[in-house]
């Protein structure tokens, strides 16, 4: 069986809103936000030499840029007021030093992913305290990590409803496979490090059939008799999501249980290539 099984309606993409001049609302603009990222670099990192100093701040502009598009992408849902908030300062003063270190290797995609979604308007403490961990989570993992934490959420955790056939499965297959492939057949030692940040956690005695906990749970609308006619069906008409369950299987991913922090993490980065999903359902 699956456990804490949510059901998503996956998106076409999200909406985004041009600005012709700055964006703020009772809060902090964009150009204010930018400028704390810079403000939170020459307070962490005063003392770099020359060259280490020029590379961190072409890596915290790097980062300011993409956050200022993320904003500017969803201000329609965020609201402005919340970057006042000590807390959502932490978490940008989190991200801004794991890019000055590490840039791009930092994940900032996924970093400004999750900053917009914490200043969202629909938002809970709980969800919050998540999210803010998770900033805190994505620099320790490589995007291999993040892939194998997205794989296992989309398998277990998202169905898709309203398909008017098994081969309808197929677009978000080839999507999914695409995004999930380098985070294929990752070492035990690389898994265990997952476990370590707090992002999953491992237990090889759970075991199952993913063909079949999907046809009685997620996909029970097909009406499918039997694991084997579903296996079947997927296989002939959606063979990407056939790729996926089969390397579920090969792999043993019932024993792989994300976190809280792991699901914020695989929702954002399935979110940069789906369309938004709603942290809500998982997060609550």
């Amino acid at each position: 069986m699956l456990s804490d099984k949510q059901d998503q309606k996956v998106e076409g993409g999200s909406t985004a809103i041009q600005a012709g001049g700055d964006v703020h609302y009772h809060g902090l603009s964009v150009s204010e936000v930018k400028e704390l990222c810079t403000l939170f670099l020459r307070s962490n990192f005063p003392q770099l030499r020359e060259e280490a100093r020029q590379a961190a701040e072409q890596h915290v502009r790097d980062f300011a840029a993409q956050l200022e598009s993320r904003i500017v992408n969803d201000a329609a849902s965020i609201a402005f007021e919340k970057f006042r908030e000590s807390d959502v300062q932490a978490a940008i003063n989190d991200a801004v030093q794991a890019s000055a270190r590490k840039g791009a290797a930092a994940n900032p995609i996924l970093l400004t992913t999750l900053i917009a979604e914490r200043v969202s308007k629909q938002s809970s403490d709980y969800k919050d305290i998540v999210i803010s961990e998770a900033v805190n989570v994505i620099p320790k993992l490589t995007p291999s990590q993040i892939a194998l934490l997205s794989f296992v959420h989309f398998v277990k955790s998202i169905t898709i409803h309203g398909l008017s056939s098994v081969a309808a499965l197929e677009p978000c297959g080839a999507i999914v496979l695409k995004l999930s492939a380098s985070g294929f057949n990752l070492s035990e030692s690389q898994k265990h490090h997952i476990q370590y940040t707090g992002a999953c956690s491992i237990n090889s005695i759970l075991g199952g059939d993913i063909y079949e906990a999907l046809r009685t749970n997620s996909y029970s609308y097909f009406n499918i008799p039997d694991a084997a006619a579903f296996k079947s069906s997927i296989a002939a008409q959606a063979p990407s999501f056939a790729a996926l369950l089969d390397q579920f299987d090969k792999e043993q991913l019932f024993s792989f249980n994300l976190t809280s922090v792991g699901q914020a993490i695989a929702i954002a980065n399935i979110s940069n290539y789906l369309g938004k999903l709603d942290y809500a359902i998982w997060l609550k």
